[in-house]
């Protein structure tokens, strides 16, 4: 009972706030293709065999519900083009963008001078994988046709993870210039700027994800090992990634059931367990690299394998339904790939998800000297 009666006062509040930000913003009930928008530019960022789109909007405000939907708005026209809404992994029709139903509703910042935008949905606002990929891509599109420190502010999905914070650190990103998203939902600003995807060219994201283009794995071994010194005999040469760190949402949907067995086989063919929130990226990137074995649960950690040594040995501990992005990865990085695919004891419905058991005797197999 009164968990319906709270149910019921925060639609109406949010109802009532709607409504409130509506008349301090205006209703947004126009489209209008960038194309035939006159504030707007478009420019293209060629990456072989690639032509992405960099959108040049004047005079405008961007808006997101930081998960699925972000808008470019222009005298209270949504802009179709840099605008998108995510649902289920595919990138819809604007007319199902959230501020066509709901409007602004957050207090807007107004800021002078260029913004670069790298929302990209959700799966950037915590995940290292996704940051890696989806992210952290777009500078190099921008690059092609601006120079970085040309740009005023920097609008990413959330500044709160010690990788974005690092990876941003090595790019060169000044701390005074990056804007969370998740802190910062509505701004004003005399020019904003978004680019393509990185990757999801033909509106399949999930297809799209297992052949990541070759360009970006490239830049992101350049711009992240550029100024380091690899070798190093500090760092084992075989690896356990364990994810004692990972999300919780994930570990009740995603974890090994006899883990203290396999870690301890592990252990007795030396290998070191890894909790790879403990080190830096510069020294994740060393521990990918000075490995010549390594082995862990599918998860957005190995998302290193692209800094690892070719012919470096990688063992994949997934649910059978996982799919290939880990697999296809190594191969582009030139990694010898294998894995134990095993199906789930429960959540076998629901693709990488599941709880597996590990048959020791086939992962002892796997691992023979």
């Amino acid at each position: 009972m009164i968990y319906t009666i709270k149910k019921k006062l925060q639609l109406l509040f949010k109802k009532l706030s709607y409504g409130l930000f509506k008349l301090i913003y205006g209703k947004i009930e126009q489209i209008e293709p960038a194309h035939n928008n006159e504030q707007t530019e478009i420019k293209f960022s060629k990456i072989s065999p690639y032509n992405y789109k960099v959108f040049l909007v004047n005079q405008s405000r961007i808006y997101t519900d930081t998960i699925n939907d972000t808008a470019i708005i222009q005298n209270n026209t949504l802009i179709e083009g840099p605008s998108f809404q995510i649902r289920e992994t595919v990138f819809e029709s604007i007319k199902k963008n959230i501020v066509l139903t709901k409007g602004t509703s957050r207090m807007k910042k107004k800021i002078n001078g260029t913004l670069f935008s790298l929302l990209t949905g959700g799966a950037g606002n915590f995940n290292y994988w996704h940051w890696l990929f989806d992210v952290l891509p777009r500078f190099k599109i921008l690059q092609n046709i601006l120079e970085l420190d040309k740009v005023d502010f920097f609008l990413l999905p959330n500044l709160d993870k010690k990788f974005q914070k690092e990876s941003l650190d090595i790019i060169g990103i000044p701390f005074e210039k990056r804007i969370s998203s998740l802190k910062n939902r509505h701004i004003e600003c005399e020019k904003i700027i978004i680019t393509d995807h990185p990757y999801v060219i033909r509106n399949n994201a999930t297809q799209e994800l297992l052949d990541l283009p070759q360009w970006i794995i490239a830049w992101l071994k350049e711009t992240f090992t550029k100024n380091l010194s690899l070798e190093d005999s500090k760092f084992p040469k075989r690896i356990y990634i364990d994810r004692k760190d990972a999300d919780p949402n994930i570990k009740v949907l995603r974890k090994i059931l006899n883990e203290e067995e396999v870690v301890s086989k592990l252990k007795a063919k030396e290998f070191k367990i890894i909790t790879l929130s403990d080190y830096s990226i510069s020294d994740q990137i060393k521990l990918f690299y000075n490995a010549n074995n390594i082995v862990g649960l599918h998860g957005a950690g190995f998302a290193n394998i692209i800094f690892s040594k070719p012919h470096t040995s990688m063992l994949e501990l997934k649910s059978s339904g996982a799919g290939k992005a880990c697999e296809n990865l190594a191969v582009k990085s030139n990694v010898n790939y294998d894995c134990l695919s095993v199906i789930p004891e429960k959540f076998s419905n629901n693709n990488q998800m599941g709880h597996i058991r590990i048959n020791i005797e086939e992962l002892e197999n796997k691992i023979a000297d």
